[in-house]
């Protein structure tokens, strides 16, 4: 079971094991891009290029589903990002019950965005989980965990290939253990649970006033979805809502210099520079090197100013 492109390198090292698919279970197709198309997943893509058969149903604990994946007569469900909640029905059907792919090293970043949450909050190791799923979420006990660093300007969405390609090993080494009959199982502490829930379009919106390492971190963790934002006002625009130029700020970069003080306001242009647009922050200033203005694409901030007028006088608004 899955539905993004996280889950692909798994279903993938899946194909390449001793271990047999039966069947693939993800999402009903979605409307996509301007068109509103309905479009199929990225596993639903790969699973038809491999000749598997495909199963899509809205509603996955439906009786009639269940049903139909009791036939398929499964050793061990493997999720990876599927997008439904799972009822008991499900989780305790195969005979080594459901095994799950998690991004993160639990009991931390519980949740639907656990890339995401780890680079906000500034962790610098992360990981991928293989656990029994229970009724509870992210909750099971754990069967392994591979751990790695993120570099200081590592994004969610470079990240994510990272951890993807991980936990797509992971899966394969896990389920081995399971078919020997040497998994371990180790419950999780919950003392040490932290959550990482859905992103909202709001969260993205940048605070200027606070330190330069977490308006940065903000800005990673939201690259490449669902973005991190801020308005733009020169020096004729009032500050009203209809005069504010969305702009999602896609990549920045701190310098050996961003505790330098500055008598600016946070969202000023301090400086614009070779890496691009030196904003101030509460501490400092950080700098602007990728961004998108609202309908157009994405550019570099050398080609942006090439386009747009920005001076000193500047303001970037929370």
């Amino acid at each position: 079971m899955g539905t993004p492109e996280f889950a692909v390198p798994s279903l993938s090292s899946l194909t390449k094991s001793s271990h047999n698919i039966v069947g693939i279970v993800t999402q009903p197709d979605r409307p996509k891009g301007r068109s509103k198309v309905p479009s199929p997943s990225p596993i639903k893509e790969r699973a038809l290029e491999l000749g598997l058969k495909v199963m899509q149903p809205v509603n996955v604990n439906d009786a009639v589903v269940v049903k139909q994946l009791q036939n398929l007569a499964s050793d061990c469900i493997v999720v990876v990002a599927f997008g439904q909640f799972l009822s008991s029905s499900i989780i305790n059907l195969p005979r080594h019950r459901c095994i799950n792919i998690h991004a993160s090293l639990l009991p931390k970043y519980r949740g639907a965005a656990p890339i995401n949450w780890a680079i906000i909050r500034g962790e610098n190791i992360t990981g991928v989980t293989s656990m029994l799923m229970t009724a509870k979420m992210d909750a099971g006990d754990i069967i392994m965990q591979n751990k790695t660093s993120i570099s200081p300007d590592e994004t969610a969405g470079e990240l994510e290939k990272r951890l993807s390609l991980i936990g797509a090993d992971l899966l394969v080494e896990t389920l081995d253990l399971i078919e020997t009959g040497s998994a371990t199982y180790t419950k999780q502490n919950d003392n040490d649970v932290t959550f990482a829930p859905k992103l909202k379009k709001e969260d993205g919106l940048i605070n200027w006033s606070q330190e330069t390492q977490k308006v940065h971190n903000l800005i990673r963790g939201l690259t490449s979805s669902p973005g991190a934002y801020t308005y733009f006002c020169s020096e004729t625009d009032s500050k009203e809502l209809k005069d504010r130029k969305r702009i999602i700020v896609q990549k920045t970069q701190i310098h050996d210099r961003f505790e330098f003080k500055t008598s600016h306001a946070p969202g000023a242009v301090v400086e614009i520079a070779s890496c691009g647009i030196h904003v101030a922050t509460l501490d400092g200033f950080i700098c602007i090197t990728q961004l998108q203005p609202e309908g157009k694409r994405v550019m570099d901030a050398q080609e942006y100013l090439r386009g747009h007028k920005v001076s000193l006088h500047n303001t970037f608004i929370s």
